[in-house]
């Protein structure tokens, strides 16, 4: 009874307190779980050992449920690049870590399966909290996990099953397809007309959600398959719009309540490990906060993503998740991996995971962008002034830049998607790839010696930089709230709220005003330069 006393008071606690002081809840019950072992308030029973696998249980449904393949879009390319780029770099660099301490070739794998699992579940709440779920950014980050989640739902039977020889990984690899096909039949045909078409009751929904959640669980366990693998395929297989919505409103609470628990029982869980395995923890642990942000740069380079969008995917995915201790757990239990390795791994887990909300801000991204200068790969043979600079060039952006240029106006276009600027070039429209909110980026496009500046970038951070780097020239910025108008009008730029209404605004605003405003030097803006 103490310990589910202390547990529910744990999560209690934990949760409060990540809500007053608005961070990502799972690195706070951490956090409370620590502390309360470190008290010895806490005992490792089997009931501590319970706590936590139910709730591993329910949150691997929860992970799965919010990893909608179709969800990745157009970001499906670089997604794969991404999440493979960094899965296999940092499995071998586990794997050759824990062989160089003397681990076992098949506990290595196991390692290096578990340094290469990213939380999927904190990322979520990180973009949601940030409100990037929706951007490209975000769904260029969830496509990544989706991919590393389906990697180790192929390897670990492999690697459970290696000393069966050929045949039993065969059998184990046409088993978890089994139980994938079921996953993508439930996906697109069993489930959303059994809860979308039935006028079923809340209370009736919910019940088919734990019975979706449960029978995944016996066919996993029918199949020699991990329980918490068919938790996590049966959250998948209830992932498609709009069931996703249905998941999160009828079963939101009951998930969070194992969730909780399952965050303070894996801080009460992690034991102080030896002086050896604190080495091995930190050895592991700079492997996941260096070789990540290495791997990721040059993946998005290959792939021509901005210094800026690569940094921040970086940062989001530096860190060890629930798939982490899936692995090794898995591990124990066949008698593959000592326990030892399982407390280093919960060890692991917990340290990176509080450090992830505190090493991915803004702040940090810029901070660290001082230090790669990025090398442009275009510029403007001699620059513009007068000009109207446009940063930004989505499809409600593309209304302004059509008016501007039937007006005679000299415009520059700053974005970030390679695609869009080659098209626009070859619109004869002078194009800069790059982020709007660099110094650099805005220097190579004479920003300083633009008549009007037009922003449509989301971030209100990206906003603000801009504001406090450029002087002179008039900024009308986009963005999505009142407040947020606010903050842009105190630092002396004009606000136009709402994504919808902005381009019709600022076309209001530019025909008013803006075609009357004279060029910064009185005269006429300069010839069009080239690009080169």
């Amino acid at each position: 009874m103490i310990t589910i006393m202390l547990t529910l008071v744990g999560a209690a606690l934990g949760l409060g307190l990540a809500a007053w002081r608005r961070l990502p809840p799972q690195p706070v019950l951490l956090l409370v779980g620590l502390l309360f072992s470190g008290f010895g308030w806490f005992q490792a029973d089997e009931l501590l050992q319970g706590n936590l696998m139910l709730g591993l249980t329910f949150l691997m449904f929860v992970v799965g449920a919010e990893l909608d393949p179709i969800r990745i879009g157009e970001q499906l390319k670089g997604a794969v690049i991404l999440g493979s780029a960094q899965f296999f770099g940092l499995s071998l660099a586990g794997w050759l870590i824990a062989m160089a301490l003397g681990v076992g070739w098949q506990a290595s794998l196991y390692v290096g399966l578990t340094l290469a699992a990213s939380s999927t579940l904190l990322v979520v709440t990180l973009l949601k909290q940030r409100q990037q779920l929706f951007e490209p950014f975000g769904r260029l980050v969830l496509g990544a996990l989706l991919v590393q989640d389906v990697l180790v739902v192929f390897l670990l039977p492999i690697i459970t099953t290696l000393s069966d020889g050929p045949l039993g990984i065969a059998l184990a690899l046409l088993r978890t397809l089994t139980l994938i096909g079921v996953t993508g039949i439930c996906l697109r045909w069993l489930i959303p007309p059994l809860l979308l078409r039935t006028g079923l009751d809340e209370e009736s929904k919910l019940l088919v959600m734990l019975a979706v959640l449960f029978t995944f669980l016996g066919l996993a366990y029918a199949l020699d398959i991990p329980l918490v693998l068919g938790a996590f395929l049966g959250g998948v297989a209830m992932s498609r719009f709009p069931v996703r919505g249905e998941v999160r409103g009828q079963a939101s609470s009951l998930a969070d309540f194992f969730i909780a628990i399952f965050f303070v029982s894996l801080g009460a869980s992690v034991a102080l490990p030896t002086w050896s395995g604190v080495a091995f923890d930190v050895a592991l642990l700079l492997a996941v906060l260096l070789l990540t942000p290495a791997i990721i740069l040059l993946a998005g380079r290959y792939l021509r993503l901005t210094t800026r969008t690569s940094l921040e995917t970086a940062l989001l995915l530096a860190q060890c998740g629930e798939f982490s201790l899936v692995i090794m757990l898995v591990g124990v239990a066949r008698g593959h991996v000592e326990q030892e390795l399982l407390g280093t791994t919960m060890l692991l887990v917990v340290v990176s995971m509080m450090l992830t909300p505190f090493l991915s801000t803004d702040h940090r991204a810029w901070q660290i962008m001082r230090w790669l200068t990025a090398h442009p790969t275009d510029r403007l043979e001699s620059l513009p002034t007068g000009h109207i600079l446009l940063l930004g060039c989505g499809r409600h952006s593309r209304q302004l830049l059509e008016k501007m240029r039937a007006n005679g106006e000299l415009v520059v276009v700053v974005d970030n998607d390679p695609g869009l600027i080659e098209a626009l070039r070859v619109e004869g429209v002078l194009a800069l790839k790059g982020d709007g909110a660099m110094q650099q980026t805005l220097d190579r496009a004479a920003a300083g010696e633009a008549r009007i500046i037009v922003s449509t970038m989301r971030r209100l951070y990206d906003q603000t930089q801009l504001l406090r780097q450029v002087k002179g020239p008039h900024i009308v910025v986009r963005v999505f709230s009142p407040e947020d108008g606010v903050v842009i009008r105190s630092l002396g730029g004009t606000p136009i709220v709402e994504s919808e209404a902005a381009s019709r605004q600022f076309l209001t605003w530019y025909e008013e005003s803006g075609c009357q405003l004279p060029s910064r030097s009185g005269a006429s803006p300069t010839p069009r330069p080239e690009l080169v």
